[in-house]
């Protein structure tokens, strides 16, 4: 745990010094901006130059609806579990073990996914402008003034309803996508698969209402518990007591749609945001560690956060050398995101295979409602209407891989079941003599009851099973 007595800041560098099994651990905080532009230099230097010293250095980073605060708890939490299976199954057996912890911050509005939240029936005179200001706040960057003013207003006073529903649906159509969608090509190409992404997306107003009246009887029959995407985290909106049906909300109340949509908007550009901040930014620190240190390198993401982590290896040219490990829990992303084809393309996280040195785990639960129930309909085209039916099996190609696992790889893919406890074996390192992996997904239903509860013996004995690895 932290030292005693130590407060700490943002700024402070190192953020903490951590008292662990393995000896005095220093943590840094790397802050980055909504373009992923790194805005601690100093801690960033200060990182590298110690990392010149240690063994290895464990990077983690947030997903969505994750304030400093959550953030910051999240990864205390993490590397407390981490010192306690470090406890009982020791450090790695035949090298030193000096390690470096590192988490990164980047702004993720703390939001609700759509129909989570039932109206607020008292609410102030902004109307749906007032209750939904976050998530207006986290669209602002990719909408011109004159946009947000009239989706603002509209929203205050929608009018008839449908009108002001058809009129928001076409300014939300209009938001940029990035390029590298994760369910089709590799991130950073251009030209035939950015015009791939451009048709990803819906095509228009009329085209978008259609999705998110879609969803909403898609969602319509289960009862959802308050909260956001991660809706066990801290600092998410709307939490409390009580469960709201999306029935029970007003299923065809255009209110209702205008409220989802523009959820389901922020879904995306939210995303978006977390591809920025490991392309643009976190990519810069990977390689800076890689060329200035020989430490091994390992990263660890939780929802959108595994996004962010799998930019940053994926991005640019080869590096210098791989990294050694990527742990990615619950991740809100394409379940396709490393096939080898996929609508034409490779996934678009596929090349991140081949820059890390061990297997990447991949865990997923039946329990994480978000990524089996929601995220594949905000991330859908109008073609996948006719596939967004979920019996067990992935709706779509935009299904979640925290929610189902890994699709459309073969022998190169395993899927252990259940996770191992702490102790037991995963398939790599030097015990193991099977056919050559190269992700590994991890049927976490047992252990993992939600998606924003990962923080446990058993994730933190996975990254300790990598960093054992040989």
């Amino acid at each position: 745990m932290a030292a005693a007595g130590h407060e700490s800041r943002p700024d402070d560098v190192p953020w903490q010094v951590r008292q662990t099994p393995a000896g005095a651990v220093p943590v840094y905080i790397l802050q980055f901006d909504a373009a992923g532009r790194l805005t601690s230099p100093r801690s960033r230097d200060a990182l590298v130059a110690d990392a010149e010293r240690a063994t290895d250095v464990v990077l983690i980073s947030h997903g969505w609806n994750n304030d400093w605060a959550a953030a910051t708890s999240r990864y205390d939490r993490f590397f407390d579990r981490l010192d306690d299976v470090l406890r009982t199954q020791g450090p790695p057996r035949g090298r030193p073990f000096r390690p470096v912890y590192v988490g990164v911050h980047w702004p993720s509005t703390a939001l609700v996914m759509p129909w989570e939240r039932g109206p607020d029936i008292a609410g102030g005179g902004d109307g749906l402008a007032g209750e939904l200001a976050p998530e207006l706040a986290a669209l602002d960057p990719d909408l011109d003034p004159e946009e947000r003013a009239e989706l603002r207003a509209l929203l205050a006073d929608p009018g008839t309803g449908e009108e002001g529903c058809a009129r928001a649906a076409a300014i939300l159509a209009g938001l940029p996508r990035d390029a590298d969608d994760d369910a089709a090509h590799a991130p950073g190409t251009t030209g035939t698969d950015a015009a791939t992404a451009a048709a990803e997306a819906p095509a228009d107003g009329a085209e978008l209402l259609a999705l998110w009246a879609d969803a909403r009887r898609r969602l319509a029959p289960a009862a959802v518990k308050p909260g956001g995407i991660i809706d066990e985290d801290e600092g998410a909106v709307g939490g409390g007591g009580g469960v709201a049906g999306p029935r029970a909300a007003g299923l065809f109340n255009p209110l209702e749609l205008l409220r989802g949509g523009v959820r389901m908007a922020t879904v995306r550009q939210m995303k978006d945001r977390a591809g920025r901040v490991g392309s643009a930014g976190v990519a810069d620190t990977v390689r800076r560690l890689s060329d200035r240190s020989a430490a091994r390198l390992h990263l660890v993401g939780h929802s959108y956060g595994c996004r962010v982590v799998l930019s940053a290896v994926a991005h640019g040219a080869d590096p210098s050398r791989d990294v050694d490990s990527v742990l990615l829990l619950q991740p809100a992303l394409s379940a396709w995101a490393f096939a080898a084809e996929v609508g034409g393309h490779p996934g678009g996280y596929r090349v991140a295979l081949d820059r890390v040195r061990l297997p990447v785990l991949s865990t997923f639960s039946a329990h994480d409602m978000p990524l089996t129930r929601v995220f594949h309909l905000a991330m859908r085209r109008a073609a996948d209407l006719g596939e967004a039916e979920i019996a067990g099996r992935p709706p779509s190609r935009f299904a979640a891989l925290g929610g189902f696992g890994p699709q459309g790889l073969g022998a190169e893919a395993a899927t252990v079941a259940p996770m191992p406890d702490v102790g037991g074996a995963y398939p790599f390192g030097g015990a193991y003599d099977g056919p050559p992996r190269e992700i590994v997904g991890v049927d976490g239903t047992w252990c993992i009851p939600g998606h924003g509860e990962v923080e446990s013996v058993q994730t933190a004995w996975a990254l300790l099973a990598q960093i054992q690895a040989e």
